[in-house]
């Protein structure tokens, strides 16, 4: 009798670990922080406009057993050292001098100060686009401008963050090298030439776009320009980042700024982070900026927008010219995947 019932306790208690331990161990493996992936995407980058509604179902034990869980390390982190150049630009009246900085002087970029939970146009991150783990702080680079801006909804996207990087690149690397917007010399095919220099999902592996195709607007948000209709699907496939949008840009150095006026020289010199690794602190680099993804709605000419480091402004530039803006890469990172 007592062997009988010293087996039933033993199933009993056999039943209860088999069912208690996954559940303990569930709740360590698991915590509210950790982002759901979908596993039947086997096949090339998933985009954050898939993952957007995936990042509610938090992992636990009765997570959807369809999904996978997979731990939220951080794609961004704050900086510890900031970038800097010194002003070797003689320009007196443009340029770093003009913006205040005397000759030799040393240009801190990017914020030096920052507040824990909260992101302000300039906060410099170190983010690791290239999945290897570590966050370089020399060619990782990349500062935050503003929420995503939608060009199909035309209305901004508190959960994702748009960085800029901290240099213009050509094919995909950093470097000072400047190139057309559309060689053609058209502004409404969108930046054609310009989006040939980004880096490929090949070189910046960890690093997903919130959409591949995207609606071009002008600045005034209209979708066509004097010299034809914007596409409604310009694709950035096979590329990890974009570029930059006039809404971003006001929205990010003005609008959080407290910024009314956005016209006449000097008006960027809230976000002169935008001028790293340009002629801005040194007259021997060729590139004075960097183009935007922006057709002008200028009358006449095909121009397209394109930020300048002579007059720190928003100006307007035929899209063809080659000599004067470079391709900087801006990328869509959810704020749950930003360590701030």
């Amino acid at each position: 009798m007592l062997k009988k019932i010293n087996k039933k306790k033993m199933i009993i208690l056999l039943l209860i670990l088999f069912i208690y331990i996954p559940l303990v161990f569930a709740a360590i493996s698991y915590s509210s922080s950790d982002v759901v992936v979908d596993n039947t995407v086997t096949k090339g980058p998933i985009y954050l406009q898939e993952a957007i509604d995936e990042i509610d179902h938090v992992c636990s034990i009765n997570h959807p057993k369809d999904y996978i869980c997979k731990n939220n390390t951080p794609k961004c982190i704050r900086a510890t050292t900031l970038h800097t150049e010194t002003c070797t630009n003689s320009d007196t009246e443009n340029y770093c001098q003009d913006a205040g900085y005397a000759l030799n002087e040393t240009i801190t970029y990017g914020n030096t100060t920052t507040i824990p939970g909260v992101l302000t146009s300039g906060d410099a991150f170190d983010c690791d686009v290239n999945g290897d783990g570590v966050y370089d702080a020399a060619t990782e680079r990349f500062y935050y401008i503003s929420d995503y801006y939608d060009t199909s909804s035309k209305s901004f996207n508190d959960k994702v963050a748009v960085l800029i990087y901290y240099s213009n690149t050509a094919n995909g690397v950093a470097s000072t090298t400047t190139v057309a917007y559309d060689c053609s010399n058209q502004n409404h095919n969108g930046p054609v030439s310009a989006r040939d220099n980004l880096p490929t999902y090949a070189q910046w592996p960890n690093i997903r776009l919130y959409k591949e195709t995207r609606q071009i607007l002008t600045q005034r948000s209209e979708t066509s320009t004097s010299t034809g209709t914007l596409p409604t699907n310009f694709n950035y496939g096979g590329y990890a980042a974009r570029l930059l949008t006039e809404q971003e840009l006001d929205h990010g150095c003005f609008f959080f700024n407290n910024r009314i006026n956005i016209d006449g020289m000097g008006v960027l010199d809230i976000c002169y982070f935008l001028f790293e690794k340009t002629k801005y602190a040194d007259s021997s680099i060729v590139a004075e900026g960097s183009w935007m993804e922006t057709p002008s709605t200028m009358v006449h000419g095909n121009c397209s927008r394109w930020i300048r480091a002579e007059y720190r402004i928003e100006d307007n530039i035929l899209s063809g010219i080659k000599s004067h803006a470079g391709t900087r890469p801006v990328i869509d990172v959810l704020k749950s995947e930003i360590s701030y």
